[in-house]
């Protein structure tokens, strides 16, 4: 994909619906005690995963449009095959706590990216409850075999803040004899305990998560903007010379929002409307800022771990240094996002340094075309794609990866561009 310069960013976009959100509802459906209907979910790689992996295990599911309808199984059934998650951490993570309900047997696996990716984080607090798992590297990663049901209540301290983590305790301590408890220090996306404390399965006591065992009534949801996607377009908007975007319905919640907080400190021009509810939403308008370096900390990943790559693609543009530490997470995901991140904007002429934890940026360094790799990742094809349109153009190998969590990228971004 060959990626042009732009002389002037304008317009509105509605960003994709959330994917995080979207993957919670499919698998909040699929154990309700009835008809579900969920409105504006994301059709992508990652969630149709979600999707074939409800159905393996017994939903019925119509696909509408405008909405999707779920029947759940009177009871989930045992999958007649192995289950296919694809590049889907967030299908086979959270899946693992959905299955660990039942006794029955069941095996996950992914591609070749996912299987590299650890899932001993999972196991550990699944195992706590007492589910069985089996799998490649002592259970620490795909393929892995499953066997849930009888689950205990047990109180689980996480050793990292991780809402796939967090999740899949969550989808399992439902179904377990007694209340459980889980701690976490620093807060993760609370996607999950915001739609159960609508029905008292959920109770937040500091730090604490106190999960009752109950069931999941039948529901209607309509799924909010993700700000994961649209936080590539706010970028566009602030470090282009010539821009304003208008950016509407994402998803304001404040765990997801963390890189906010993060541009307004370093200068960034935005205006913020919000909707209470479930789940806030709202507009932002953005557009074209002088910046300042900023540091980031690690307390602050965590409500910006998909958007750090951004902040390294900010500091190009800002006056002075800006450092990132305590993001060594970022070397999990679908790709090394830490040396992706270095290797794409170093080649676009960045004056930039990896970290063990993170990165720092000495701005302003004015970025000129390149060639280079998406490494199979969504999230660098986008980064090398936003860094292109505000330089001299880029071109990216394997850019049709953003498929897995945006298929309209490119026509949404060359809608604005004029």
């Amino acid at each position: 994909m060959k990626i042009s310069s732009s002389s002037k960013i304008r317009g509105q976009i509605v960003p994709p619906p959330d994917k995080s959100i979207s993957h919670r509802m499919l698998l909040f459906s699929s154990i309700s005690t009835g008809k579900c209907t969920v409105h504006n979910l994301l059709r992508s790689e990652d969630t149709l995963r979600t999707m074939n992996f409800i159905k393996s295990i017994g939903a019925f599911v119509k696909d509408e449009g405008e909405r999707i309808v779920i029947i759940p199984p009177v009871k989930l059934q045992e999958p007649s095959f192995p289950i296919d998650c694809g590049n889907s951490g967030t299908t086979s993570r959270i899946g693992m706590g959905l299955l660990a309900r039942e006794n029955f047997f069941s095996v996950l696996y992914g591609d070749e990216s996912l299987s590299k990716r650890p899932m001993k984080r999972v196991v550990k607090p699944l195992s706590a409850l007492g589910a069985k798992f089996d799998g490649r590297n002592n259970a620490s990663n795909l393929p892995l075999s499953i066997r849930g049901g009888n689950l205990h209540s047990t109180r689980y301290v996480s050793e990292l803040s991780s809402a796939q983590v967090k999740s899949a305790f969550i989808f399992a301590a439902l179904s377990a004899e007694g209340e459980s408890i889980y701690v976490e220090n620093v807060q993760s996306r609370d996607h999950t305990e915001k739609f159960l404390s609508q029905f008292d399965l959920i109770k937040k006591d500091g730090n604490e998560l106190k999960i009752i065992p109950g069931d999941i009534p039948a529901f209607t949801f309509e799924v909010v903007g993700d700000f994961s996607s649209a936080a590539f377009f706010l970028v566009l908007s602030i470090i282009h010379s010539n821009a304003r975007l208008k950016i509407n319905r994402v998803g304001l919640n404040p765990t997801r929002t963390g890189l906010l907080k993060v541009l307004k400190r370093m200068g960034g021009n935005i205006e913020i409307e919000k909707e209470e509810g479930v789940e806030p939403v709202g507009n932002i308008v953005a557009e074209s800022s002088e910046l300042k370096g900023t540091e980031v900390l690690p307390e602050e990943i965590p409500s910006m771990v998909d958007e750090v790559p951004l902040i390294a693609l900010l500091g190009a543009f800002a006056e002075g240094e800006t450092v990132v530490h305590g993001a060594s997470e970022l070397r999990k995901k679908e790709s090394d996002r830490i040396e992706a991140t270095v290797n794409i904007l170093k080649k676009m002429g960045a004056n930039i340094e990896g970290l063990e934890d993170g990165f720092r940026v000495r701005g302003k360094t004015p970025l000129h075309g390149a060639k280079v790799k998406s490494f199979g990742d969504h999230r660098m094809a986008m980064l090398a794609s936003i860094a292109g349109v505000c330089s001299d153009g880029v071109e990216i190998e394997d850019a049709e990866c953003v498929s897995i969590s945006y298929p309209a990228f490119f026509s949404d971004l060359k809608g604005v561009m004029e």
